[in-house]
């Protein structure tokens, strides 16, 4: 708003001061001014010929703003020098294409935001049940969107496709969507092509480069303690599990019916000390902290309608994990949810519960991490994470990477890290970025959904019986 008023051309204002009654007088009883602003324009008052210096100043801040827009933008090199090895990078926001073996990956793009009904009357985005080749996977948002139609309906997407929907039918902003769609892209995907599979391994989506597992890979998005999916050391860590969601439902009623922070950390809570209590392989290192508790944060962000945004209550948040389908009469979020309010609320929902990173070697012994997540600020836990991106990952990944380094490198320094350098909140340092090592990650299989529980029926299919897992 300041921005926008100092902007007048000051020549302009310089006669409405002594011609008329002047806005300035409304604006500084208001305090809409800063106190240098107020100087600037006591200044203009005082001395006409001030308003010449004043509109050349203005002048030459917006072509040095215009300049930085035309600006690639990326991760710096130790020397200072822009490093974008196969290409991308920010150029007035916008991602730019990639190059040499990543040419063909198509990239995201931002959409347009602001309320919306999703899906209202259109035709291609109405609900249709998965047919018998279509797959699901873990993460009932990413399923809701392909039932829908907004990302392929068969389950099998790509790094653009995939987080231009997760904008249109949610409303995240393009740096947030970017980094999802990019991190289920390396978790599970073919980085050549850009597909991957929003369950677990598919023949659809090639391994040009290493296995292909899917999003229920063990590891990355699918996670020891989640809200609704046993731990993979049970079994299938797909299927919708109704003895959670009843219990996740029943921790609401606690705090008013709603799904909001509160909620969500005590569930976290909750689902963290059962599985370290029963599950002798639980796992929750970094990977883990950042996904149990963004994932929870997407819940009370994500999926309230976009006419009350504050409310996640049963009626917007029932439909997401019962049906797979968006509510009646639902509109996305007003405003988009930016990548740095999601490790704010991330780091936020932590401490209001907090739990130890760490692993089980066998049930009794959990060894703790060396890592005080709790010290750091968001933005310095989010510098972390993306320097050490590839050292989290999980081990059935670690070898692909290893034997493709320069290929991921160059895909997470132009894709990823532009985001995180010289943004104004992150400003990460990313000169560097950790190679995998022997400790990295944990090591587990994957599967699809069986199936989904469509329309609250639970007919078995995609559903686990209760106390599949302990609880």
């Amino acid at each position: 708003m300041r921005t926008a008023i100092f902007t007048l051309a000051a020549t302009q204002l310089a006669s409405v001061v002594f011609a008329a009654a002047c806005p300035y007088e409304h604006l500084k009883r208001t305090g809409l001014l800063s106190p240098e602003d107020e100087a600037k324009f006591d200044a203009v008052k005082r001395d006409p010929a001030a308003a010449d210096a004043l509109f050349h100043a203005h002048q030459l801040d917006r072509r040095e703003a215009s300049s930085e827009s035309t600006k690639l933008a990326g991760p710096m090199s130790k020397d200072g020098i822009l490093d974008l090895p196969l290409g991308g990078g920010l150029l007035g926001g916008i991602l730019q294409p990639l190059s040499g073996v990543l040419s063909k990956l198509d990239v995201p793009t931002p959409q347009p935001q602001g309320l919306m009904e999703i899906p209202g009357d259109d035709p291609n985005h109405q609900f249709k049940s998965p047919g018998p080749t279509d797959i699901r996977g873990i993460c009932p948002t990413l399923n809701a969107l392909a039932n829908h139609g907004y990302i392929d309906r068969s389950g099998i997407t790509t790094f653009a496709e995939a987080a231009n929907a997760v904008q249109t039918g949610y409303g995240f902003g393009y740096g947030l969507s970017v980094f999802l769609s990019a991190l289920g892209l390396m978790a599970g995907g073919d980085l050549v092509t850009g597909k991957y599979s929003i369950g677990g391994a598919d023949a659809r989506v090639p391994n040009t480069i290493g296995p292909a597992l899917g999003l229920d890979s063990h590891g990355v998005f699918e996670i020891d303690g989640s809200i609704t999916r046993q731990d993979v050391n049970f079994g299938n860590n797909a299927n919708f599990l109704l003895q959670r969601w009843e219990e996740y439902v029943n921790i609401s009623k606690k705090h008013g019916g709603l799904f909001g922070a509160d909620t969500q950390a005590e569930d976290n809570g909750f689902r963290y000390d059962n599985s370290k209590a029963t599950n002798p392989e639980f796992f929750a290192g970094v990977i883990w902290f950042a996904v149990s508790h963004a994932e929870r944060v997407f819940v009370y962000e994500g999926l309230p309608n976009g006419t009350n945004p504050t409310v996640a209550d049963y009626d917007n948040v029932a439909p997401f994990f019962l049906n797979e389908t968006f509510p009646e009469d639902w509109f996305r979020r007003p405003e988009p949810f930016s990548l740095p309010s999601a490790f704010i609320e991330a780091i936020d929902l932590a401490l209001e519960n907090p739990r130890l990173p760490g692993q089980n070697e066998g049930l009794e012994n959990f060894v703790p991490l060396q890592l005080d997540i709790s010290s750091q600020t968001p933005a310095q836990f989010g510098c972390f994470l993306i320097s050490n991106i590839f050292d989290v990952a999980p081990k059935q990944l670690s070898n692909a990477v290893l034997g493709n380094i320069d290929l991921y490198t160059g895909f997470l320094k132009g894709m990823v890290a532009p985001f995180f350098v010289d943004d104004g909140y992150f400003n990460c340092d990313l000169s560097h970025f950790t190679e995998p090592s022997a400790q990295a990650g944990v090591s587990d299989g994957s599967a699809s959904s069986s199936g989904s529980p469509i329309d609250g029926a639970y007919p078995g299919i995609g559903v686990i019986e209760p106390d599949s897992q302990p609880s």
